[in-house]
């Protein structure tokens, strides 16, 4: 037997607790709710190629402290922004050549990447997205190609240098 789906139990009862709180209140729900998730993630794994590759739940968890703190970093830095004439807004739009294989992992990092303090996804384009930024700090590619590599990490993707 695969350990692979206690692994997906464990992570989504994980993600579970930390939304709810260790509450057994609805614990029917939680059943339910990590059951089938559960599910879900046995169909995508039967039907999962080279080319149509699933998150892996652990790699998720590992990359949510990231993801938060990006999302909370955001939300300051538009806050401090708005209410502090004194911090630049120079709105600017970028490409960033991707590097992700088309599909699920690359429409993933897309559509976080409006997560980063400054930043927004305007468009997708064959192998490019455009980013739109409040102002330019100097370490956006940085940022994204983290952001990019720890994507490519919940899929179990390998990035081309």
């Amino acid at each position: 037997m695969s350990l692979r789906p206690i692994l997906w139990i464990l992570a989504f009862a994980t993600l579970w607790v930390a939304l709810v709180g260790p509450t057994l209140d609805g614990w029917y729900a939680a059943l339910i709710g990590v059951g089938g998730a559960v599910g879900i993630m046995a169909a995508l794994q039967r039907n999962a190629s080279p080319d149509r590759p699933i998150l892996r739940p652990l790699a998720v968890l590992r990359s949510l402290p990231y993801a938060a703190s990006q999302a909370i970093g955001g939300g300051i830095d538009v806050a401090r922004r708005a209410f502090s004439p004194s911090l630049p807004v120079a709105p600017e739009m970028i490409r960033y050549r991707l590097r992700l294989p088309p599909g699920p992992a690359r429409i993933l990092f897309v559509n976080i990447t409006s997560l980063l303090p400054g930043t927004f996804s305007a468009q997708l384009e064959d192998d490019e997205v455009t980013v739109h930024l409040l102002a330019d700090t100097g370490d956006t590619e940085e940022r994204l190609r983290e952001l990019e590599r720890r994507v490519a990490m919940s899929f179990g993707l390998s990035l081309p240098s």
